[in-house]
């Protein structure tokens, strides 16, 4: 009997999942045709581009603050570390084909080499992820009621409300967890850091300790409530840019559910098919045309690989530079 090793499987699982979103979105863009695609993108420009940009870099800003607001004894003059480590998140979630823990790790090891200790790092980034998802079960909350106005009760909004409770449920039972017992975050602190198994405990009364401040919890929640709101209008920016400006409030539907789609659908790497099926479905629905949702996915697309790309290669240079000063 032939035996496949666990992590051999997992990374098939893997690179299957790639190349069917790669196959999804290639289709999506050829039945749209590509020309058509690229002439939605086209209006722009250099400028537009730049501001797509800034205004996306200005919203790791409070993303780091949030983050920070978890993270008790520090002093304001830190942020910076955790905006650092916002970026690292997102860099590994838009271009790395990691899992949503390699990407905990790796902002974590971000934040570390600011010099933030290993428990405080790993335990404010476990309950900064906690109140972001929490912050987006809002978000899509917002996106369902937008879309029931716009359709009302159909089999689509149904799934919807269902994979929304069934999110509320996780989120709520996580946080009941770290709060009464925290072996399951010591366990995943010795998987993913093996090293730092002596750590765990740390970790587990930290988290424990930001538990017992609720208004930290509920002021890193409204930030990240207010971060998902802006990346509607960052979408709604590239929209005007483009020539295909809509409402604040349909651009708000299509990106809180678009996020879903793509959370629902973890396993594939950089959401690749995913993202671009979620906008050609939801885009018409108010009133967007394939060829320009494809734009708007594409933009995005390149958008975040321009911010991600040098956030990475700055991770890998304080990494090599890092054994250099301890020789």
């Amino acid at each position: 009997m032939i035996t496949i090793n666990p992590k051999a499987r997992q990374r098939a699982t893997v690179i299957l999942a790639a190349v069917l979103g790669l196959f999804v979105a290639a289709a999506l863009i050829g039945h749209s045709k590509f020309d058509a695609v690229l002439a939605a993108m086209s209006p722009i420009g250099f400028g537009g581009s730049l501001a797509v940009i800034a205004a996306q870099v200005a919203l790791y800003l409070p993303l780091g603050l949030a983050w920070w607001m978890v993270a008790p004894g520090l002093p304001l003059a830190r942020v910076g570390v955790f905006v650092w480590g916002s970026l690292m998140a997102e860099a590994a979630s838009n271009l790395l084909p990691f899992s949503q823990v390699g990407g905990v790790v790796i902002a974590t090891r971000a934040v570390v080499l600011g010099g933030v200790p290993l428990a405080t790092s790993f335990g404010s980034n476990v309950v900064d992820i906690t109140m972001e998802v929490a912050a987006q079960v809002i978000y899509t909350l917002v996106g369902v009621v937008l879309l029931e106005q716009r359709l009302h009760f159909t089999p689509l909004l149904h799934s919807l409300l269902v994979g929304l409770a069934i999110t509320a449920c996780l989120v709520g039972g996580f946080i009941a967890t770290q709060k009464s017992s925290l072996r399951i975050t010591e366990a995943l602190v010795r998987r993913i850091v093996p090293a730092a198994g002596e750590e765990a405990t740390a970790v587990s009364l930290f988290i424990k300790s930001v538990y017992a401040n609720p208004a930290r919890l509920w002021a890193c929640l409204g930030v990240h409530v207010g971060a998902w709101f802006a990346t509607a209008a960052g979408t709604w920016l590239i929209l005007a840019f483009i020539g295909r400006p809509l409402p604040m409030m349909s651009v708000l539907a299509i990106e809180s559910l678009q996020f879903a789609f793509r959370n629902a659908a973890f396993m594939v790497p950089i959401g690749l098919g995913v993202q671009e099926g979620a906008y050609v479905l939801l885009g018409p629905l108010f009133g967007l045309p394939a060829e320009a949702a494809l734009a708007l996915s594409l933009i995005k697309r390149a958008r975040d690989s321009i911010i991600g790309l040098p956030m990475l290669l700055s991770w890998q240079f304080v990494e090599i530079r890092r054994p250099l000063r301890g020789k």
